[in-house]
């Protein structure tokens, strides 16, 4: 009995948190729908969904934005006035309704912050936050970033290619709590798709997808560009290497104003190149010099390689142990019998090679290759490497893919009507322009019950593109979780595994809880 009452005045005084954080929103939402009425009110709606952990809701305008993408578009002088709103209804650090403002501030705050990027490119090279480079040639799954402020990570799976090259063949990321994967090869099952949710496939037609907790993936050229609801940003850029099958470049967008609250193999952010490629608990110094800045000086190649082949070596060993992930904090989905270990070699690679051990021919084709084709300075060594060793294309940094306020207008709705992964925003239901303005919002927007809706699955315009088919699950929220899990198919067992003893840990994880794959309908995407 008391067990019974103590859970009732649990939710009793949950239930009263969220009843004052709304009252205390209201002067923010009418705010938003002052602005529009439409696109207002679901960003309103959406905001507080995020502050409580729960999906957003559907849209009702023609735009496929994320909450983040949307606030963008409101004057910046409203959004300077709703910030100070925000500080004047924080409460004291801890409290619940605290923390469901916390969220609130952190995407007014990027919306108002420049960007900085991190890249894994190639046979993988790391370009951190604060632009220190070098080359990881290492096998296993490693945190690529992780923020301390918000449900933000990105997971990178490396494979071997030989000897001593690896490539990145597969990312998995906490979008939100989205659990989101792209299998650039080595799938967990014999499902079709590449792209996966929750732990199902799901498909892109050309459109935008939606995710339950308000990020998007979308598909242009060969790129997926992953956006957080919080404004975050993966690009990745799906490549082919000989026999090795797909592999990924993968672009890290993060924000200015969240510096020192990042972890991973992409660093810190603190701004400060020479402390990014320290362990987590190891005080060794990163070198002052840069493993490849000394291009097109033959004698200071040879005199910089051997510190350059321990540098390497210290890496591959204890700065990548300290960023693998175990079986409590890991991303990706599994074949049954397999985990995390199943993908690790400590043992790879077997030689530390370096730009400075191809001949002088080799080093001048491919720097002239890489230069033909517009790569930065920053960048150079890591292409040079790729070229010389592997004929691996120069990437060139993608542009990211989302609206530009100084650009992009917003049409007068003239009534709302459903935007799903299903359904598409009916154009006669945009006023013309100078015609009628928009019709009052309802009480309760439009909605349609997800699992009802299955219509067929299109075949993608282009058959040379590697692109996600099957079908996608909705999927399960952190208020939502399932008791069980689906049944995998027949696994497919990654080539040449290497498995070894145990991943060791991080100090003091901060494990990610995104929601895992539950059993669902069956229905297709948008996208």
């Amino acid at each position: 009995m008391k067990i019974v009452y103590f859970f009732i005045v649990l939710l009793s005084v949950q239930w009263a948190h969220a009843q004052t954080f709304e009252d205390q929103f209201k002067s923010v939402k009418e705010r938003l729908e002052r602005w529009d009425p439409i696109r207002g009110n679901w960003l309103a709606l959406s905001m507080i969904a995020l502050s409580e952990r729960k999906n957003v809701p559907d849209r009702t305008f023609p735009e496929d934005f994320t909450p983040y993408e949307m606030l963008t578009m409101v004057p910046l002088a409203e959004r300077r006035e709703i910030e100070t709103m925000i500080q004047q209804n924080r409460t004291p650090t801890g409290s619940f309704t605290n923390s469901q403002w916390e969220t609130v501030d952190l995407i007014v705050t990027h919306s108002m912050c420049s960007q900085i990027i991190g890249r894994s490119y190639g046979d993988p090279h790391l370009k951190s936050f604060d632009q220190a480079t070098y080359s990881f040639q290492t096998v296993g799954e490693f945190v690529l970033s992780k923020s301390e402020k918000n449900t933000f990570e990105v997971q990178t799976r490396q494979r071997a290619q030989s000897d001593n090259f690896s490539l990145n063949a597969a990312v998995a990321m906490n979008v939100s709590g989205d659990r989101v994967c792209y299998y650039a090869s080595t799938k967990p099952d014999q499902m079709n798709g590449n792209l996966r949710l929750n732990g199902m496939p799901i498909q892109l037609q050309g459109r935008t997808y939606f995710l339950p907790n308000g990020g998007v993936v979308r598909f242009e050229g060969r790129n997926y560009t992953i956006a957080w609801p919080t404004g975050e940003m993966v690009i990745l850029d799906v490549r082919s290497s000989g026999g090795f099958g797909g592999f990924l470049n993968t672009t890290v967008h993060v924000f200015e104003c969240d510096r020192s609250s990042f972890q991973g193999l992409l660093g810190n952010a603190n701004g400060i190149a020479e402390d990014d490629f320290q362990g987590r608990n190891i005080d060794r110094p990163r070198p002052n010099y840069m493993a490849f800045s000394t291009f097109g000086n033959s004698s200071l190649q040879q005199a910089s390689a051997f510190a350059e082949k321990e540098y390497l070596s210290f890496l591959a060993k204890d700065f990548a142990e300290d960023w693998r992930v175990t079986s409590q904090t890991t991303l990706f989905d599994y074949a049954p019998g397999t985990s995390t270990e199943y993908y690790t070699d400590r043992r790879f690679p077997m030689v530390h090679l370096t730009v400075a051990d191809l001949n002088q021919t080799q080093q001048d084709n491919a720097r002239a290759r890489c230069q033909a084709m517009g790569i930065p300075a920053d960048e150079m060594g890591g292409c040079i490497f790729d070229q010389g060793y592997l004929n691996i294309p120069p990437n060139q940094v993608p542009l990211p893919s989302k609206p530009n306020p100084t650009e992009t207008v917003l049409g007068t709705i003239n009534r709302p009507a459903l935007h799903t992964n299903q359904l598409v925003f009916p154009e006669e239901n945009l006023a013309p322009v100078g015609g009628n303005a928009p019709l009052p919002m309802q009480e309760k927007n439009p909605t349609m019950n997800r699992e009802e809706l299955n219509p067929s699955v299109e075949k993608p315009e282009r058959e040379n593109e590697t692109r996600p088919s099957g079908f996608n699950s909705r999927p399960e929220t952190p208020v939502n979780k399932p008791s069980h899990t689906p049944v995998p198919m027949n696994p497919v067992r990654p080539a040449n595994p290497a498995p070894t003893s145990p991943a060791k840990p991080p100090h003091n994880p901060i494990p990610s809880s995104p929601a895992k794959p539950a059993v669902p309908a069956v229905k297709s995407g948008k996208g």
